[in-house]
């Protein structure tokens, strides 16, 4: 890490529900491994029928902390991701996974890409190669915040989704993103926003940039919100996706102008 750079102007947000203490244990972990990066700022918006992390990060600077109580068994992300994106003062966001870890060089070099191309809208801190790191190497790394732990020993992981993965992590210019519709919120739980997200930037202007490296995914075990167990659920993701996918530059743009959280932001 350079003590010299700044990250005045990026946010890290992160939504998140604890349905674990391996999932608190990897939030706490990428918090406090970003945390003494000069200037930065966090939002960490926990959504569920309780309070579960409060106590552990009220310590660390620049940290907006909010709390929703939200009944509802399926995490809608999205949604939860909009509402902190029209709250972001800073000109960039980062949105995180609270399991996932990127080297600070490539942190560094994707806020680069933004800084210095106003056209960019996103870019990708990893090149697509996302590794799920397993329980023991996940302990080591909540208790060391080693970046080489998870860098150097190949014996610690597999890959999650082959050479072409686009979730955990990504940058944004913030405005830019919003004129794209920032986060589609008809995906509700888990599905393959990660990829409407990119296919929507590429049809309305190109593709999202990556940066070379890894992103690394700590362990966790898999419930509700981590898969398509929800049948009905899955299929309606899956027929947005489609439906995104299918359609031309300015069928997508009306789309998105129809949006009322996009509506709600411009008010």
């Amino acid at each position: 890490m350079n003590e010299k750079t700044s990250y005045s102007d990026l946010t890290i947000l992160i939504p998140v529900r604890i349905d674990s203490s391996y999932r608190k244990c990897n939030l706490l972990s990428v918090l406090n491994f970003y945390k003494d990066l000069s200037g930065i700022s966090f939002i960490v918006l926990e959504a569920d029928s309780s309070q579960k992390i409060i106590n552990e990060i009220e310590g660390i600077k620049n940290m907006n902390y909010q709390y929703i109580k939200d009944d509802n068994e399926i995490f809608h992300r999205t949604h939860y991701i909009n509402k902190m994106l029209a709250q972001v003062k800073t000109k960039y966001a980062a949105i995180w996974d609270a399991d996932a870890i990127a080297p600070y060089k490539q942190l560094h070099q994707a806020l680069e890409i933004l800084r210095n191309n106003e056209q960019y809208i996103i870019v990708s801190p990893y090149d697509g190669c996302c590794w799920s790191v397993n329980n023991y190497f996940s302990k080591q790394f909540h208790d060391k915040l080693d970046i080489s732990i998870l860098t150097e020993f190949p014996q610690c992981r597999h890959l999650m989704c082959g050479y072409r993965s686009v979730g955990g992590a990504f940058i944004v210019n913030v405005r830019n993103y919003w004129r794209i519709g920032a986060e589609n919120e008809h995906f509700i739980g888990w599905g393959p926003e990660d990829a409407e997200r990119f296919k929507r930037c590429e049809i309305i202007t190109e593709k999202p940039k990556r940066i070379k490296g890894s992103l690394f995914h700590m362990w966790h075990p898999r419930g509700l919100n981590s898969g398509d167990f929800n049948i009905d659920l899955a299929i309606s993701t899956k027929k947005e996706y489609c439906h995104v996918c299918a359609m031309s530059k300015k069928q997508l743009i009306e789309y998105i102008n129809s949006w009322r959280w996009v509506k709600d932001y411009l008010k």
